[in-house]
Order: structure tokens, then C-alpha cells, then sequence
């Protein structure tokens, strides 16, 4: 009776992927099979690529070879079936502790294992005779020792890599075959340098990010233009810029030069960061402010929002609340601006729609959002609110309170140089902390070349420390003026943006609308939403709190006091409340 035969190949890297090594293996264990008359077919060919068995990565989870060692464990094949492999450290490489309790746990479970190297058959349900056993041992060890001197020497040069660009000190030379996309390597020099082309694009994205912009927006503009997509590794993505793209990109500190060696065993997605981060490695093209303002900007956006940038039309998106249940508010539109409608008094003409006609709900309510625990539902308020009345009065009234309370929005000048300081404690904290590894290898190899980096990186730590000092008197400075005559600077801008909010010109109501709602946390602290199809706010620190009406009118104006609650609970509470009983 004719067996079948599983084919085993593997390789360990992406660089033994791009040679021949699995069309070999391939062809080789055919060659067997067919010399033994062994039933081989497509889906019994199991390829692992890219898995070490030097680490076992090829008997974990995941690994073509797990799968088949787990059904030979389970019984699976005890009516016979063959292993065919080049050569036993294929399977591993974790020598004859480990290789040898695997061969015989296959073969005790019916399966015969067949290696190339040597026509070597060794049969299921068949004790494994000494020769073989030896030969195991042999075979196996040798790969062992083969694959850690190989890890070994990988380790060593690798470290004279990281060595050699901490010692280059912004000398731009590569040490890596892969390096981010807007850089270029001459492929004799290993010099890097900027491809301004996509340097161009790189500073529009953190531009766009710092006025407001998220990754699903600056996607959607990039693509609208057709804007190539940059290569990785010579491989060209087809789905266009996309969201994980642009944020891997925007948190990226290589923008700013930063290099940050990691190490990634085979088989595993993400590499884990070894030692400090070493400073002007890449060439700069994005300065640390720019970079610090951009991380602010999407730190200022946590939480809220992202979608409503696709239609631009929610300003309140994240911050409407429903009153009852606290859950967003939704919106709903009944017109777009331009769309063509009937006219309301029965003429039977059609007019386009001057503005948009939307509304506010309270998404959990209708939608029959239902708590887990009971299966009641979560909300009962139903009301719908009128959005384009509700959006320009809040926008009257934030822009009024700016106007009155200019200490509760942000100076310019305060900003930037509180940006510059933490981006000099960052390149501080980096570079002392690079000193402090450069000393301690200079302590274990007592090196001349790691002495002298390390003097060099404490210099460098001790002049940054400096204009950490001088900065904090700016810093102090700004703080006195901003206390003494408060910028209108924000002032101005809101009202230039509040102009642009209702313009004709699509791109320039949706840039002054993304801007308008990066604001709004700023100085809106609360929106909630009842089922009165009232709306209350809440602005600023002071706790000025209105009411608005469906129609966009203020109710009510008021400052809120902070309830003061005695010691038993009493509500209302004061300290000389029993002296004067």
C-alpha cells in the first residue's frame, strides 16, 4: 500500500527567502519520495518562512511544523505516514536534548521520518537503532553549534554597528540596509541623505496634524491627489496612504534623526529597543518643535472624534453628550447644502438647499442600545435637536468668551517655548543617559574609542543641561507677560476662523472648520444634550454655564457654585453653619 508523504522545507530570514533554498528543499524531498513511491500532493507540502529553529520559532504557535507535530501527538497518523525533510535541522536546531525525544515521540506515534542527507529512513513504530541515534547526536549538535556561532557573530557585529554610528556623531552613514523612506543611500558611500520630493510631503503631513488634521483626513487628501505612496523595501503599496501609515510616520522620532536600535529574534513581528536612542543619526527633516507640536496636537485630540473630518460637518463630534445616559450625540442630516428639494409650500419646484438641515440624537437611544446585564435599553431619550442653529451659537458665544477671558486660551509663544523645553530635557535625558552606556562599556572593555564617547556624550549632556536653564528663564519671562498683558493673539485667529466657518470655498470652511474644533476643548468644558431638546454648556474654568434652546436661543446665563457637603452629608453645608446655631 502505497504511504503518504508531508514535505517539510524551511528557511530561517527574508534574505534566504529571496534565494533558491525552498525550491531546493522541495525539489530534493520529491526526488525521495518518488524513489520510494511515497504519495506526495500540493496540500501536504508545509513551508515555514522566516521561522528560526535555532529559537524553536517553527515548533510554536503559529509554525507550519506546530501543526504537524500536534497532530502526530494527538494520534493523527497512527496509520502510517512519512516526514520527508532535507536534513533533521530543519525540524531544530536546539540539539540532541531536544531533536532526539522528537524523532522518537514521532515515530512511536506513526510516523516515519525520512531525511535527504544520507538517504536516511527512520521507521515509524520502530525503535531507533545506536548507529542512527549517533548520528543523530552528531548531526545535531553540529547545527546547534553552527547556528549559535553564527548568533554570536551577528551579536558582535551588530554591536561594532552601533558602536561605529555612536561614534560617527551626525555623519549620516548607514549602518542598516533599511532605512525610512525619505532618505536616500548612495549605494557606495552608505551616505544618507534627504529625497526632498517626499521630505516635501512629510513636513505637509505633520503641517496638517499640528493644524488639526487627522490621519483618516490627511489620507483621504493625499489619495484625492493622487500622491505616490512611498516604497518600503522596493515594495509599492496598493491600498494607497493609509491610516496605520501615517500615524506609524507621525510618531516617528527618525523624522527628527533619532535612531533607535532594536533587537528582533526570528519569528517574532515587533523588535524590542537595545540601549539608548543615538541622536543625529538620519538626516533631520522635521525639527523638534514642529515634531512636539504635532504630538501636542493629536494628545489635544484623544478621545474625540476622528471620523467627522470624512464629512467636516460635526464640530461637536466627541464633545455632545446625551444628559441622560451620557452617550454621543449623533448626527443625523436631513438636507446637504446644494441638494436639490422640494419646495415646502407645494409649488411642486425644486430649489437646491441654501444650508444644511441636521440633527442631534442620542445614539444609544436610537439606535436600542441595551445594557448588557438587564437587556433593558440603555437610553430613552429620543429628543432631536437642530445642529446648525445649536453650532453658531456656541460658536458666538466661545468666540465672545475669548474675547472677555484671554488668559483661558493659549499664547503662542508660550507654547513654543514649552515645546522647546521638553524637547531639550528629551535630548538631554537621551544623551546622558547615551554617556552613562558609553561609560559602563568603557568599564568593561576599558577601550580608548569608548572612553573618548563617553567624555564626548557627558560634554554634550552638560551643554544641553545649560540651555535647559537659560530656556527656563524664557519660560519664566513668558509666563510674567502672558499675567501681565494676556496676547489677543487667539483672540484675532478665532474670529478670522469664524469668518471662514460659512464660506463659499469648500477647502477654506473645512480648514477654518478643523481648526474651529481643535479650539473648542480649549474653552468648552461641557455639551449635553436633553430630552427638552435643550442643550447646556458649559465654558471655561469659571464655570459659566447657558442654556440653549432647540431654535439656538439662550435661556439662561449663570455662573455655577461648587456644592460644599458637611461632614454627615449635609448639602450646602458651612463651617460657621453650627457656631451660628
Amino acid at each position: 500500500m502505497t504511504q503518504p508523504a508531508t514535505i517539510y522545507a524551511r528557511f530561517s530570514n527574508a534574505e534566504q527567502g529571496k534565494g533558491s533554498s525552498m525550491d531546493r528543499q522541495l525539489r530534493l524531498c520529491e526526488e525521495m519520495a518518488q524513489q520510494h513511491g511515497w504519495e506526495i500532493s500540493p496540500s501536504r507540502i508545509l513551508r515555514d518562512e522566516g521561522r528560526s529553529a535555532f529559537s524553536g520559532a517553527n515548533r510554536k504557535q503559529g509554525g507550519a511544523f506546530y501543526e504537524f507535530e500536534t497532530q502526530a501527538e494527538a494520534g493523527y497518523f497512527q496509520n502510517g505516514h512519512v516526514l520527508i525533510v532535507e536534513h533533521l535541522d530543519r525540524i531544530s536546531r536546539q540539539g540532541y536534548d531536544e531533536v532526539l525525544p522528537l524523532l522518537t515521540m514521532l515515530t512511536r506515534n506513526g510516523v516515519t521520518v525520512a531525511t535527504v542527507d544520507g538517504n536516511r529512513v527512520y521507521p515509524a513504530f520502530e525503535r531507533v537503532p545506536m548507529g542512527p541515534v549517533m548520528e543523530v547526536i552528531l548531526k545535531t549538535e553540529l547545527a546547534r553549534e553552527e547556528s549559535k556561532k553564527k548568533a554570536d557573530r551577528l551579536a558582535e557585529a551588530w554591536k561594532r554597528k552601533i558602536e561605529k554610528a555612536q561614534a560617527s556623531n551626525g555623519s549620516h552613514i548607514a549602518i542598516t540596509s533599511t532605512c525610512p523612506a525619505w532618505i536616500n543611500v548612495d549605494p557606495t558611500t552608505k551616505l544618507m541623505t534627504l529625497n526632498e520630493d517626499r521630505v516635501r510631503v512629510l513636513r505637509e503631513i505633520f503641517q496638517l496634524t499640528i493644524d488639526g488634521y487627522g490621519t483618516p483626513a490627511i489620507a483621504q487628501r493625499l489619495n484625492a491627489r493622487n500622491e505616490p505612496v512611498w516604497k518600503h523595501r522596493e515594495v509599492k503599496s496598493n491600498n494607497g496612504w493609509t491610516v496605520g501609515y501615517l500615524t506609524k510616520i507621525v510618531l516617528n522620532r527618525a523624522v527628527m534623526g533619532e535612531y533607535q536600535p532594536t533587537k528582533k529574534p526570528r519569528g517574532v513581528a515587533m523588535g524590542t529597543p537595545v540601549g539608548s536612542p543615538i541622536l543625529n543619526y538620519y538626516p533631520q527633516a522635521i525639527d523638534p518643535i514642529t515634531f512636539g507640536k504635532a504630538a501636542a496636537a493629536r494628545l489635544s485630540r484623544a478621545g474625540t472624534s476622528g471620523s467627522w473630518q470624512l464629512t467636516y460637518s460635526n464640530i461637536l463630534s466627541g464633545l455632545a453628550k446625551c444628559s441622560h445616559c451620557g452617550g454621543r450625540m449623533s448626527q443625523r442630516a436631513t438636507v446637504r447644502r446644494g441638494q436639490m428639494r422640494r419646495d415646502s409650500k407645494g409649488s411642486g419646484r425644486k430649489y437646491a438647499a441654501r444650508d444644511d438641515i441636521t440633527y442631534l440624537y442620542c445614539f444609544n437611544a436610537w439606535n436600542k442600545v441595551s445594557v448588557e446585564e438587564t437587556g433593558q435599553p440603555k437610553c430613552t431619550n429620543t429628543a432631536k435637536i437642530r445642529y446648525e442653529p445649536l453650532e453658531r451659537t456656541i460658536v458666538d458665544l466661545i468666540t465672545g468668551y475669548a474675547a472677555s477671558n484671554p488668559t483661558a486660551t493659549d499664547d503662542k509663544r508660550l507654547r513654543e517655548l514649552q515645546v522647546e523645553m521638553a524637547e531639550l530635557r528629551r535630548q538631554q535625558e537621551g544623551k546622558q543617559a547615551q554617556a552613562d552606556n558609553l561609560a559602563r562599556s568603557f568599564a568593561e572593555s576599558g577601550s580608548a574609542m569608548m572612553e573618548r564617547l563617553a567624555l564626548e556624550a557627558d560634554a554634550e549632556a552638560r551643554e544641553l543641561l545649560k540651555q535647559m536653564n537659560a530656556k527656563a528663564k524664557q519660560l519664566d519671562s513668558a509666563y510674567a507677560d502672558v499675567e501681565a498683558d494676556p496676547s489677543q493673539a487667539w483672540f484675532q485667529r478665532i474670529n478670522e476662523i469664524k469668518e471662514q466657518l460659512y464660506s463659499d470655498d469648500e477647502q477654506v470652511r473645512k480648514d477654518a472648520r478643523v481648526r474651529m474644533k481643535q479650539f473648542l476643548p480649549k474653552v468648552l468644558s461641557h455639551v449635553s444634550c436633553d430630552r427638552e431638546k435643550e442643550t447646556h454648556i458649559i465654558l471655561g474654568d469659571n464655570r459659566v454655564g447657558m442654556f440653549i434652546d432647540s431654535q439656538g436661543e439662550v435661556l439662561a446665563t449663570g455662573i455655577l457654585q461648587e456644592e460644599i457637603v458637611g461632614p454627615d452629608g449635609e448639602r450646602n453645608w458651612h463651617p460657621d453653619a453650627e457656631a451660628a446655631e
